[in-house]
């Protein structure tokens, strides 16, 4: 009974150990954490395979502190709205009474960039890059 409870004991002690390198990967800025756009301001432009534009081009994705929430700041209008993580470099924007979202993936989460394109507001439903393909720029 001594010998199983002392192995108990070093296996946890091993897990707790490798757990550390991971932990403090996962609190880096730099990268999303769970498909979550990290705080700050954001702004958006067409994606490189867009012939169409975007209604969205010139506007400022802003994320909150407790990078749930987001408020979509555009020339013409504003919406708040929170960003719904669908994998580990992907997340949907859902923004308040529209029934258009945004489908996005990290493509160098370094540099706060982040490419997408419209979806059916939390779904995952996406209008074809070619026609609503956007980007986002860390400001």
């Amino acid at each position: 009974m001594l010998i199983r409870s002392l192995a108990a004991s070093v296996a946890l002690v091993a897990a707790a150990l490798c757990a550390l390198p991971a932990a403090a990967h996962a609190d880096d800025p730099e990268f999303p954490r769970n498909g979550i756009v990290p705080p700050g301001v954001y702004h958006i432009t067409r994606g490189a395979p867009n012939v169409v534009g975007t209604p969205l081009d010139g506007c400022d994705l802003h994320v909150d502190g407790n990078a749930t929430n987001v408020f979509l700041d555009c020339p013409a209008f504003d919406r708040a709205g929170r960003q719904i993580p669908v994998g580990p470099n992907e997340t949907y924007i859902v923004l308040d009474g529209l029934p258009i979202g945004l489908a996005l993936h990290d493509i160098d989460p370094r540099q706060g960039m982040w490419t997408g394109t419209l979806n059916v507001a939390g779904t995952a439903v996406q209008v074809p890059q070619l026609l609503a393909g956007l980007t986002l720029q860390r400001r």
